[in-house]
Order: structure tokens, then C-alpha cells, then sequence
């Protein structure tokens, strides 16, 4: 269970009162968040991968012409790193607990500047790609950074690396779109959510709910399915039990025609669930009757909900192991809303260490035969926050696609890399009205292409989907 106010009591924080929504005076020693500490003890495991480590990188590079105005960006990251304490967090040990170390905002901040030249248009995207993609560590270095490109006549680059240690992928749309106002002087009115805040407001547990909430995932856990026999068991080899270990990235794409989609909309209309409902339903369902299972455990990450974490910049989501009884074709929508209403409770009954990855409620489950990182179902990417963005069409805009912002031409690159996935299996949609299609994300060690396609075509065809490709 997730619950601080001892380690609360034994910090030392000091917030004075903040002007204008700034948390340059947010400084102190904090407890960690339930992210940052999976991700410390995942750091120190010796099991834990470059490729894992990968992963906690997260990149956003704009070219801008027709040249980056230093002076104004070091103001506007000045500004930011005042207003999100979140970026300034360093983590270190304190009396056998790893703690969130805030220091003040600094009066000149710090941005590396990469003079490339004039290179050509595969060079420039490999070195851009690289330099986007750097080892960042979670300790003795900072974990967010600047990185402007000077990149001769083709213009600048700026690289924007934060470590999801203290972001995530929503807080990194709060992160660029505060930059971009501070860039053209546009005012913040509302203060942003502090790193102490966060943990007295979502993570600090209240004593009235400790024990509800402890029974909940008791009786969830409960009757837990062990490992089936699919993937590395069935080939003979020992489960990845905590994802960290030597694998090979896979990923399969699956494309669905519109008319396909808008049946399966109107389907999960019909009996009040939601299509990623049907559409995950579909995806464990599938895995049941290809592999001669009724009964799997599953994980899914939940993220932000709560309106007050809009202005977070943060890292903030849970990773519950949930279960799945499946009733087949014929019952695959009661299947479904069963899925929905376990998701509900679930994400009504956080923040606790059962929905943390890596915790030490984790490790008993794997102790019991429980492969709870086996399967997983990824929860669309929230929209929201992008289109009340003024900045949304800009940050939604396909790479290479220009827009102008003042006297500014930005261009946003692909600077992504293959990235392996937390789970031996995840079935992925990329936005919240499925996108279109869905990722089959997995250990190529675990499953063979044969058995992919198979999983893809049997998910369509229980949901009467059809493929473009």
C-alpha cells in the first residue's frame, strides 16, 4: 500500500508562497513518487538493460528557422524550470530511502549548444536521432535538458530530453506548451502542481481509505491465474518475470478500414461500453482460444484522470495486474463489460503499491507463480490535454509538416527509435478513438511472426473488423 505520512514527517520540505504560479521556492527534500521509485529500483536491478534504460528517454526535436533566438529560449527554459519543480528533482538515499532532492530554480540556465554544420539529409537524421536518443542516467546528471543544433543553412534544432523519471507523456505537452508561451510572452495564470503537492494530494493515502482500498486488491488478487503455458514457457524458456532481461523488439501494425470501425462503435454503443473495451476484450479473448486458456492476468496503465493534474508536469500513472475470464465469441460483450467495470474500480482504488511496477507487492505475486507483466492492454494516449492546447494543432502536426509560430517556421523531426516493450505481449491503441488500427507490441524471443498474425486475425475476426493492410 502507498502511503507516505511517515516518510512525510521524516523530510525536510520548505515551500514559501509562490508568485504567478511559480515553484522556484518549492525547494526541499520530498518522498518519491510511485514512478520514480519503479524506475529507481528498476536502475539498480542487475538485470535492467540499456534497452530498458532506453526507454525512460523521452525526446521531442523542432527544427526551427530561420535561426533560435538564445537569449529568448534561455529566458523561457528560465521560466519553466521556476514554474516546474518537477524538472529540477534529483534523487538521492537518505537514511536507506531514496528521496526527491528539489533545489532552486537556477538564475542562468544551462543550455548545450552542438554546432553540426551543413550535412546531408540521411546524416542529419541519424545525428539528430542520436543526440535525441543519449543515455541520460537517473543519477548524478540532470534530468532534463535543452539541446539547440546548429545545423548551418538548414537551420537550428532544438532537442528537448526529459527522463521519465519526472515526466511523462502528458506532462511533456504541459512542459512544451508552457515553453511556447513563455517563448512568445504569453501569461500563465494558474500556478502549476508542485512535486510536494502531488504527493499530499494523489499519493499520500487517507487513513479512512487505507483499509478499503488494502481489501480491494485482496480480493482482486485473490484468485489470480499462474503463468499459461504461451510464449517463453511454451518454447522452453525461463518467463522474463520483471520484463527486464535480453530481448527482441517487435512490433506489428495493424490497419482497420473506417466502416469496420464505426460497426464496432456502434456495437459498444448499443451495449454502453466503450470500443477499447470490445477492442481489448477482444485482444485476451483471442489469446485464449488460440492458446487453450480461460483465465489470464493482465496488466493496463492508468494515468491521469483528476482535472488537478492538468498542470503536472510530472510522471503520474499506475500499473495494476487485473484478471480475465473469457466466455467466448457469443459472450465477448459481456466479457467486455466485465473488463470495463474492472478497470473503474480499479482506478478508483489508487493510489497502492498492488498497482505499482517492481514493488515489493509485485514480488510476492511473482513468488506465486504470477507472471504479471506476461500480457498487458495499453490504455490510449488522453486527448484532452492536446486539443485545449492552442498549441494542439502544432503538436499534433505529422513530422516534417511546417508551422508557423510568429517569425518562426518550426518543423517538428522524427526522432524516435525501436523501442522494446515493458511486456512479453501489449496490445496498444496510439489515441483515444483507436487511431484506425492497433500495435501488437512484443518479445520476438517470446512469440514468432506466424503466431502474431494469428493473434491479429483472431482479433478481427471476433470483432468483425477489417484489416487495409
Amino acid at each position: 500500500m502507498v502511503n507516505r505520512k511517515r516518510a512525510l514527517a521524516d523530510t525536510r520540505r520548505s515551500r514559501p508562497p509562490r508568485g504567478r504560479g511559480e515553484n522556484a521556492g518549492a525547494t526541499g527534500i520530498y518522498p518519491v513518487s510511485p514512478t520514480q521509485q519503479t524506475i529507481l529500483a528498476m536502475d539498480a536491478s542487475p538485470e535492467c538493460r540499456d534497452d530498458v534504460r532506453q526507454r525512460w528517454v523521452l525526446a521531442h526535436a523542432t527544427l526551427v528557422r530561420p535561426r533560435v533566438d538564445m537569449r529568448r529560449l534561455r529566458r523561457a527554459y528560465e521560466k519553466l524550470l521556476a514554474r516546474h519543480d518537477s524538472l529540477r528533482i534529483r534523487f538521492e538515499p537518505i537514511r536507506g530511502q531514496w528521496r526527491a532532492l528539489i533545489g532552486p530554480a537556477p538564475a542562468k540556465a544551462a543550455i548545450r549548444e552542438v554546432d553540426l554544420g551543413d550535412l546531408d539529409d540521411a546524416a542529419f537524421q541519424t545525428r539528430v536521432t542520436e543526440i535525441a536518443n543519449a543515455p541520460m542516467p537517473l543519477l548524478g546528471h540532470a534530468l532534463a535538458e535543452l539541446v539547440v543544433l546548429r545545423c548551418g543553412g538548414r537551420g537550428d534544432v532544438v532537442v528537448w530530453r526529459v527522463h521519465h523519471a519526472i515526466t511523462d507523456g502528458i506532462g511533456m505537452v504541459v512542459l512544451v506548451e508552457d515553453l511556447l508561451k513563455f517563448l512568445i510572452g504569453m501569461p500563465i495564470p494558474t500556478p502549476a502542481l508542485s512535486h510536494g503537492e502531488y504527493i499530499a494530494r494523489f499519493i499520500d493515502l487517507p487513513a479512512d481509505r487505507a483499509a478499503e482500498i488494502d481489501a480491494f486488491w485482496r480480493d482482486t488478487h485473490r484468485d489470480l491465474p499462474k503463468a499459461p503455458n504461451i510464449g517463453r514457457k511454451a518454447k522452453g524458456l525461463d518467463p522474463l518475470w520483471t520484463n527486464m532481461g535480453d530481448v527482441v523488439a517487435g512490433k506489428a501494425r495493424v490497419n482497420l478500414n473506417a466502416p469496420s470501425m464505426a460497426r464496432l462503435e456502434a456495437r459498444a454503443q448499443r451495449s454502453g461500453l466503450r470500443a477499447t473495451s470490445l477492442l481489448f476484450a477482444g485482444f485476451l479473448e483471442a489469446l485464449g482460444e488460440l492458446y487453450g486458456v480461460d483465465h489470464l492476468a493482465y496488466t493496463t496503465l492508468l494515468g491521469r484522470s483528476d482535472p488537478a493534474l492538468a498542470s503536472y508536469a510530472g510522471a503520474h500513472y499506475f500499473d495494476p495486474v487485473l484478471s480475465y475470464r473469457a466466455l467466448g465469441e457469443t459472450g465477448l460483450d459481456r466479457a467486455a463489460a466485465s473488463l470495463q467495470t474492472a478497470l473503474a474500480l480499479a482506478n478508483a482504488h489508487l493510489p497502492a503499491e498492488a498497482a505499482c511496477e517492481a514493488a515489493p507487492y509485485e514480488t510476492g505475486l511473482i513468488e506465486a507463480g504470477i507472471y504479471p507483466r506476461q500480457f498487458s492492454v495499453h490504455q490510449p494516449r488522453p486527448t484532452g490535454r492536446l486539443r485545449s492546447s492552442i498549441f494542439g494543432a502544432g503538436m499534433t502536426a505529422p513530422h516534417g509538416v511546417a508551422q508557423r509560430l510568429g517569425p518562426y517556421t518550426l518543423t517538428s523531426l522524427d526522432v524516435s527509435v525501436p523501442q522494446r516493450s515493458r511486456y512479453d505481449l501489449r496490445f496498444a491503441l496510439a489515441d483515444a478513438d483507436a487511431g484506425g488500427g492497433f500495435d501488437l507490441q512484443y518479445d520476438a524471443v517470446s512469440y514468432t511472426d506466424a503466431e502474431i498474425e494469428a493473434i491479429s486475425a483472431r482479433i478481427c475476426a471476433l470483432l468483425e473488423l477489417d484489416r487495409t493492410g
